[in-house]
């Protein structure tokens, strides 16, 4: 148990070391072409990022969903990173309007999908940090970064009639799926920041027995925790 203690403290020693070294060297290259941003909160390379979210679906006219998520990311360097996990439950409810016009017209076969849980695995680039001046005295910095990767996505095939049953489901099952954004993160603090983000989730569901791609274009806003090195 012992042994295990000192093998634990020497590999804690390392990364950090390692860490500090990356971010002298990543000091000097920058110094060296003249691309230093100054007064620069912290470097992130080895840090790993919590982050909380929640948001929305803005463009689904047909089922109104909530999400409420967070990420973990491991960011190699200050320009690159793994968003090791990235979750996100849905609350999904049908649109008013829709029910109003499937009664109205009588139709009796109306499908569509609706998201329950999305979990995805993705690279992160992040090539812009920056600050910006507001008003002579309010300094703000802030990260632009992307985002694509794939995961697993729970979907439900959800049918409507006007006549009884007027909802059912047709399948529910895990489908893959494919996402890909753009964000800003804007600092508050040595370890805190505040995110937007702009995501598509391109999931592959079934719906009148033919599985297609469908876009699920989502807005979120949350905060992200980086965890220091000590």
């Amino acid at each position: 148990m012992k042994q295990l203690r000192v093998i634990f403290f020497l590999l804690f020693v390392t990364l950090n070391l390692q860490a500090s070294k990356s971010t002298e060297t990543q000091n000097n290259v920058e110094r060296s072409i003249n691309a230093v941003v100054r007064n620069k909160y912290f470097y992130k390379t080895n840090k790993i990022e919590l982050s909380g979210t929640a948001g929305a679906m803005p463009l689904d006219s047909v089922v109104n969903h909530l999400l409420v998520g967070g990420r973990a990311t491991w960011h190699f360097s200050d320009h690159f990173g793994w968003e090791i996990a990235h979750i996100q439950v849905a609350s999904p409810s049908i649109s008013a309007n829709i029910k109003d016009i499937v009664t109205a017209n009588s139709l009796s076969n109306v499908q569509f999908s609706q998201i329950n849980l999305l979990a995805t695995s993705n690279i992160l680039l992040s090539p812009i940090y920056g600050k910006i001046r507001f008003f002579g005295n309010q300094v703000l910095y802030f990260d632009i970064y992307s985002v694509f990767g794939f995961g697993l996505a729970n979907t439900k095939t959800i049918k409507l009639s006007s006549s009884a049953p007027v909802e059912s489901t047709v399948r529910q099952g895990m489908d893959p799926v494919f996402d890909f954004g753009l964000g800003v993160k804007i600092f508050t603090g040595d370890a805190l920041a505040i995110l937007i983000d702009l995501r598509d989730y391109v999931t592959f569901t079934e719906v009148y027995s033919s599985r297609k791609p469908r876009s699920n274009f989502s807005v979120f806003a949350g905060l992200s925790f980086f965890i220091p090195n000590f």
